[in-house]
């Protein structure tokens, strides 16, 4: 069983140690050494990252306590590991802080935690019950207050697991391992973590969905927190920019440009309808009316195709789009479901409808769906 030096120290960067195996695969070598500071893949948390002899490690799993590191090139006897700290302690703070948001949860609101995940993209965590915003607000605002507290995190292996009331989401087979934040929280926990809750530094909840019978939450801690803030401040500050409006109260700004769009909107719709009207009592009635135009929002395009079949024995048709992309209405007097049927023959289209309108898109050039159209 391969010593894990990461439970000793989960502070230690490099180590010395010995190649019990080096077994070739289809693409690269499993190498088990007789102790490792390579935290595997595991408990919901993806691998540490470093290098053997300079060779990266590009996966860490463990199989029946014997841990595997995947390498490109062949290794044997005495060889030195160093770990990417700054990898490795992202995710303590990130896993030392996803152990204060279920202890909270479960002494605030009686939810167990369900379920744990920690990669490089996302960090969730699953409760068996749903929080509301309110609840959320609370939650986030406790735990960093027992992040300034600076309460101590203990990992350890009790000689009697019976003095401890921990929380586990499985059954453990093997010695067991408890992470202790005093007074917040104790779980059964493999991974390393930091010493104290104030080097968590931060903890922001992003967003949460029901998930099957409770809640899903995205967060995270420390660095990540940092980094995402700062994206963030430089999104709003480039929005400031661009909009002109107050940096430090953009909602407000932001809903008065909605506002005026939309009254904008309002206004040139308006325009276009005028406009249809005058093009309208400049037509003639005749076999059939059809039309295309670059830009007109639903409700007018159908105005206009209604409008048009006054004026028409047969049917009318307007096409909005440019570059052989169409979204089209048909109305007409007889069954516009014909017409098309006709263009699905001879075009790619998308669309339905009833005996006198149907809608939908259309991929093919004006020219030719004109032609179509006239020959029927």
């Amino acid at each position: 069983m391969t010593i894990k030096l990461y439970d000793l120290d989960a502070y230690q960067t490099t180590f010395e140690a010995t190649v019990l195996s080096c077994t070739k695969r289809e693409k690269d070598y499993d190498v088990i050494l007789d102790q490792t500071l390579f935290f595997p893949e595991e408990g919901g948390q993806t691998c540490d990252q470093g290098t053997l002899n300079d060779v990266k490690v590009h996966d860490v799993q463990i199989i029946d306590q014997e841990i595997h590191h995947y390498v490109n090139d062949p290794l044997k006897g005495k060889i030195i590991g160093k770990i990417d700290f700054k990898h490795r302690y992202t995710n303590m703070q990130n896993h030392s802080g996803e152990h204060i948001l279920s202890g909270l949860v479960k002494e605030m609101f009686g939810f167990d935690n369900s379920g744990f995940h920690l990669s490089l993209n996302e960090i969730t965590t699953d409760y068996s019950g749903f929080l509301n915003t309110k609840q959320l607000e609370k939650l986030e605002k406790r735990a960093n207050e027992v992040i300034l507290e600076n309460h101590p995190i203990h990992c350890f292996y009790p000689e009697d697991t019976s003095l401890y009331n921990y929380r586990s989401k499985k059954e453990i087979n093997e010695a067991l391992r408890l992470v202790e934040i005093e007074g917040i929280d104790c779980c059964a926990c493999c991974a390393p973590h930091v010493r104290s809750t104030s080097e968590i530094g931060l903890i922001k909840i992003l967003k949460a969905i029901k998930h099957k019978q409770g809640v899903r939450i995205w967060f995270i801690c420390g660095y990540r927190a940092y980094q995402d803030y700062h994206q963030k401040h430089l999104q709003a500050m480039h929005i400031s920019q661009k909009l002109s409006l107050p940096s430090d109260d953009l909602t407000h700004g932001i809903d008065r440009l909605i506002n005026e769009n939309n009254d904008l909107k309002q206004e040139i719709s308006k325009l276009k309808k005028q406009s249809i009207d005058l093009q309208i009592q400049s037509l003639s009635v005749q076999d059939f009316h059809l039309v295309f135009v670059e830009e007109l929002d639903r409700s007018l395009q159908l105005y206009y195709c209604n409008q048009l079949l006054d004026l028409a024995h047969r049917f009318s048709a307007v096409f909005v789009g440019k570059e052989n992309n169409y979204r089209f209405y048909i109305t007409s007097h007889e069954d516009a479901r014909l017409l098309l049927e006709n263009l699905k023959e001879h075009f790619e289209v998308k669309g339905g409808g009833k005996k006198d309108m149907v809608q939908g898109q259309i991929q093919g050039s004006k020219e030719d769906v004109e032609e179509l159209l006239n020959n029927l």
